[in-house]
């Protein structure tokens, strides 16, 4: 019996992405090939669990089946379930065979990404990883970016360090500081509002790059901030806030707002549809309401609002 509990339940995340049938499709190919290596113990919800003492805990198949539905030609989706798998324990196997346990080796490796909160919370919750929040709505994981793939250093893992979060993060944050971005600033119009927008691109880095960007990127900040997308791990939009161009912003947000929410709902790897104020190091939520007509009301944050009433 290849499992004790097997419910083709759609993964939250792919809902509305896969049908029921064709999600089973995909499932039932993953399966014969995860038992060569592993004992399973149920399916459900997306999440292979597997029996207690093995290598791993469990599996997750929201991404392949993202990378399934992609490819119109159901033809294609056994070489790209069996290639999926492949390069997932090939990556293992290489975790495998460093001391993560030694943070000195270790160290060089750390790295950061950024994942939405109900992403976590389906793998057990925040408390197995080395977290921060730094956009609401989401986690900042501390990461290993090894040769083959990215992998989050677990709890467990992190206390043998002995060392602190605070400390972690800034060195994780300095080796994601060091990537080579994209960038592209152009000036767009707003039903005759002109404002300017840089859009930073790299699919590893990009959205872990722009936590930071007062020492990446300073000349993006302006000296009331700037508000920005980060609607998935490969793209990032800024604009500028400043006296001179005081509601450049609010241009931007109704401009962009449903390219941003396309960017996030269709990336494998979506992070937030949401704006936030980046001013002193910190990132607030912009409120934003659609009314039925299409409209969009930009509500500038508390502090924002204050800056500009001193001027």
């Amino acid at each position: 019996m290849v499992a004790q509990t097997l419910e083709y339940s759609i993964p939250p995340s792919c809902k509305g992405e896969v049908s029921k049938k064709d999600y089973q499709t995909i499932a039932e190919l993953a399966l014969p090939i995860i038992t060569k290596r592993f004992e399973i113990k149920s399916l459900k919800g997306g999440t292979i669990t597997l029996k207690p003492g093995q290598a791993l805990q469990a599996i997750n198949l929201d991404n392949l089946v993202l990378k399934c539905v992609a490819e119109t030609d159901r033809n294609q989706w056994k070489a790209i379930v069996q290639t999926h798998f492949e390069q997932g324990f090939a990556s293992l196997d290489n975790q495998n065979a460093l001391n993560l346990t030694d943070f000195e080796s270790m160290k060089p490796h750390l790295s950061l990404r950024i994942y939405p909160k109900l992403w976590i919370d389906s793998r057990g919750g925040p408390s197995l990883f080395v977290t921060r929040v730094d956009l609401e709505g989401t986690y900042t994981l501390l990461m290993l970016d090894l040769p083959t793939t990215f992998a989050p250093v677990m709890q467990k893992t992190f206390v043998e360090w002995k060392e602190s979060a605070d400390t972690a993060f800034e060195i994780a944050q300095g080796h994601v500081n060091e990537k080579q971005i994209d960038k592209v600033t152009k000036t767009f119009d707003n039903n005759g509002a002109a404002f300017e927008m840089t859009l930073l691109g790299n699919e590893d880095y990009a959205a872990s790059f722009a936590l930071d960007l007062v020492h990446t990127m300073p000349e993006l900040v302006g000296e009331w901030g700037s508000v920005v997308a980060i609607p998935n791990k490969g793209l990032v939009n800024v604009c500028k806030i400043s006296p001179q161009v005081p509601v450049d912003f609010v241009n931007f947000i109704q401009k962009t707002m449903p390219v941003i929410q396309a960017s996030y709902k269709d990336h494998p790897q979506g992070i937030s549809p949401d704006y936030f104020w980046y001013f002193d190091g910190k990132f607030t939520k912009v409120a934003v309401l659609q009314s039925p007509n299409g409209g969009i009301n930009v509500i500038s944050p508390e502090g924002l609002t204050k800056l500009m009433g001193e001027k």
